[in-house]
């Protein structure tokens, strides 16, 4: 049977902090090599792009892919679910708000396994669709301190700030007071180096998947201890800050940092997000769960 889930359902069946710890269960499975996940595959043509994201999630019995399709009508996210156990039973979910909700969730929920302090001081570069998320993630887990957030468009900025309640900086230079940092934008160009940086720092870089963009200049790569990806062939395809990295042997899977974080030593770290399948599927069986429709 075939059953179809709307933004609606997503959205009444989605909260930031239970999608936080199901994909925190997701990444374990995947790191014990329970679960599994391929890198996004595309076809390009007369400017459309068709993508496609397959993953396993072993623990909920859930197998099936995110898809979606850009071009010039525009874009539209969908997340397919087997159940593993009946496949016979197939789970089609509009995934705009999960896709919105699940990013935001994955790099708080990074950030809490990289460091411990619960007091931190945040800054967000960015203040589009999925700047919300980003920020009501860091929310959820962390006590922010203080709080800022800054775009190039300073009028987007200011309102961002007005409807959260937190700071709009025109300058950069609160990156110097941050213990964590996360970018999400659609530039082309670096908006930091690493000498706007502090001696200890946590960026998360979550606004590109595609090699033409960059939101961090080569240097704050170079000189940060380690650097953590989603999936190492995923990012070396996609993800310009990575690629151009000098030393690779600093850049680790989240999967094995995760399950082995003892062996990860620094106090300049970088987690570099482009989005994996299983990490839609892990929302999507929160959606499932909650409407009933999932008993495991």
């Amino acid at each position: 049977m075939i059953t179809y889930i709307t933004e609606s359902d997503v959205k009444s069946n989605l909260k930031m902090g239970e999608c936080i710890g199901e994909l925190r269960n997701a990444f374990i499975s995947y790191g014990n090599g329970l679960s599994d996940a391929h890198p996004r595959d595309r076809i390009m043509k007369n400017n459309s792009v068709l993508n496609t994201m397959p993953g396993f999630y072993a623990d909920r019995h859930l197998a099936g892919l995110k898809t979606y399709y850009s071009g010039p009508s525009g874009i539209h996210f969908v997340v397919l679910i087997f159940n593993t156990e009946r496949p016979e039973d197939l789970y089609i979910l509009e995934a705009n708000a999960l896709g919105q909700i699940r990013t935001g969730a994955l790099t708080a929920m990074a950030t809490s396994e990289i460091i411990k302090e619960k007091n931190i001081n945040f800054t967000l570069i960015g203040s589009g669709f999925q700047a919300e998320s980003q920020f009501l993630a860091m929310k959820e887990i962390f006590n922010l301190k203080h709080a800022y957030v800054y775009s190039r468009n300073q009028s987007h900025s200011k309102a961002f700030a007005d409807k959260f309640g937190i700071e709009s900086s025109a300058l950069l230079n609160v990156l110097k007071e941050s213990d964590v940092i996360t970018t999400i934008t659609n530039s082309n160009s670096p908006i930091f180096n690493y000498s706007l940086l502090s001696d200890s720092y946590h960026i998360n870089l979550a606004g590109s998947n595609f090699p033409i963009r960059r939101e961090a200049a080569p240097d704050v790569l170079d000189n940060s201890d380690i650097i953590i990806v989603e999936n190492l062939e995923q990012a070396m395809k996609e993800s310009a800050e990575i690629m151009g990295v000098k030393d690779k042997n600093k850049i680790v899977e989240f999967k094995n940092y995760i399950v082995n974080k003892d062996k990860y030593k620094g106090n300049k770290t970088i987690f570099k997000s482009m989005g994996i399948g299983l990490e839609d599927i892990a929302a999507g069986y929160v959606v499932l769960k909650n409407m009933g429709l999932l008993k495991f």
